[in-house]
C-alpha cells in the first residue's frame, strides 16, 4: 500500500539543524513531561560536528514533521537534557523533555500568600517564558486546607517540593489539567481534543499497550478539622484504589472521587506505538 514519507525538521536554539536521521517521542499526557530522543549523523554541514553537539547544554528544541515536506507540524518544544555521541556510527542522539522541565527541575523558594492556584500558575508560567492558559480560579490556596491563607513551601514538612509538584497540587483541588504543550502552560479544566479519522493506509504498523487491571473503584477518605468529622464517599466497583485528603466536604470528596475514577479509564490506553 502506499505510505506518505513524512518529514522531519529539527530546530537547536531558533537554527534549523540538519541531519536528524530517527526521532522518537514518549507523549504521557497530563502531569508530566513528554521525553524525545533524535538521532543525528555529523557532518551533513560544516558546522554539524563532534564539537557542535558537546557544546549544546539545555537548549530549546523544536520538532517539527510534514507530509511530503509541506505544512509542517510542531510536535514537541523541549529542552536537550543529555548528549550521547557515538563515535563508531558517526551520530549523536540527543535526549531531553518538553518544556514542563523547567518546572519540574526548579525547587520552591517562597511562600504564596493571599493568591488564588491560577495567580500562582501565571507567575510561575510567565517566570520561565511561558505563555499562561489558564482558567482564573477564586479560592486562595490556604482554603484548600481550612488553614490560613498563605501555603507554605519551605522545610521538611511542605507538601510542594517543585514548582511543577505545587501546580500539580493544586490543579487535582481544582480539578483541572495541568500540561506543557510548546510553549504554552495550560492550567484549566480538562479539554476534549478534536478526532482525527485515519485508515490503514495511513500506517505501516499500530500497536496499542492496554491496562487490563486498573482499579475500578475510587474512595476518598478525609477527616474534616472543622466539624471533627470522619469524611468517606466512594465510586464505581471492583478493584479499589484509596486517596486520602485533608479538609474535605461530602461534596469535595464525592466529587474528587468521581473524576479519579475518570481519570483512571483516560489511563486504561497507556500508549500506542505508530510507524
Amino acid at each position: 500500500m502506499a505510505v506518505e514519507q513524512p518529514q522531519l525538521r529539527v530546530s537547536i536554539g531558533g537554527v534549523v539543524v540538519p541531519g536528524a536521521t530517527e526521532m522518537e517521542i514518549e507523549s504521557v499526557a497530563y502531569f508530566a513531561a513528554d521525553r524525545f530522543r533524535i538521532n543525528f549523523i555529523f557532518g551533513v554541514t560544516a558546522s554539524t560536528t563532534v564539537s557542535y553537539f558537546l557544546s549544546l547544554s539545555l537548549e530549546t528544541l523544536t520538532i517539527d514533521v510534514a507530509l511530503s515536506g509541506f505544512g509542517y507540524t510542531t510536535l514537541l518544544v523541549g529542552q536537550v537534557d543529555n548528549i550521547q555521541i557515538d563515535i563508531l556510527q558517526n551520530r549523536a542522539i540527543l535526549t531531553g523533555r518538553d518544556l514542563a522541565a523547567r518546572l519540574i527541575d526548579t525547587e520552591v523558594s517562597e511562600t504564596f500568600v493571599n493568591q488564588t492556584a491560577s495567580q500562582i500558575a501565571v507567575t510561575i508560567a510567565q517566570r520561565h517564558q511561558l505563555t499562561p492558559n489558564v482558567m482564573a480560579t477564586k479560592t486562595l490556596t490556604g482554603q484548600y486546607y481550612q488553614l490560613d491563607h498563605a501555603r507554605t513551601v519551605l522545610a521538611v514538612n511542605s507538601r510542594g517540593t517543585t514548582e511543577w509538584n505545587l501546580l500539580s497540587t493544586l490543579a487535582s483541588a481544582e480539578n483541572f489539567q495541568l500540561s506543557v504543550f510548546g510553549t504554552v502552560l495550560n492550567f484549566g479544566p480538562l479539554t476534549q481534543g478534536v478526532p482525527l479519522f485515519l485508515t490503514a493506509q495511513d500506517f505501516i504498523a499500530v500497536t496499542f499497550d492496554m491496562a487490563a487491571n486498573l482499579p475500578g473503584r475510587a474512595v476518598v477518605k478525609s477527616w474534616n478539622c472543622r466539624n471533627k468529622t470522619m469524611i468517606m464517599q466512594s465510586n464505581g466497583t471492583g478493584l479499589m484504589t484509596t486517596l486520602v485528603r485533608p479538609n474535605l466536604t461530602q461534596e469535595q470528596a464525592q466529587a474528587l472521587a468521581t473524576s479519579h475514577l475518570v481519570t483512571l479509564g483516560q489511563h486504561a490506553l497507556g500508549h500506542a506505538l505508530i510507524n
